[in-house]
């Protein structure tokens, strides 16, 4: 799905363009650099091809940023209405 640098850069894009509308902690709007979650989104870009469902995106982001930060705001809970969001935006870019 994501063989070509194309794919992967249109990929990366959309679920950086999710994450930032997220915005954990609030870092983007008070300043922080628009990379700043880029590892975390290229983690969960790799995660794509096991992505099928809102669930399954939700545990996707939970993973990556409870790997990545603390786990208690990140828990699967916690990123139900994100993990929606991203599942709906992947599957309308047709991923």
């Amino acid at each position: 799905m994501l063989t070509t640098k194309r794919a992967y850069r249109k990929a990366f894009d959309v679920v950086r363009g999710i994450i930032h509308e997220w915005s954990p902690y609030g870092l983007l709007a008070s300043g922080s650099p628009g990379d700043e979650f880029d590892s975390e989104i290229a983690a969960i870009v790799r995660q794509i091809p096991r992505i099928n469902s809102q669930m399954d995106a939700a545990l996707a982001i939970s993973r990556v940023f409870s790997s990545s930060f603390e786990p208690e705001p990140f828990t699967p809970e916690n990123c139900v209405k994100v993990g929606a969001r991203l599942y709906q935006v992947l599957k309308a870019n047709g991923f």
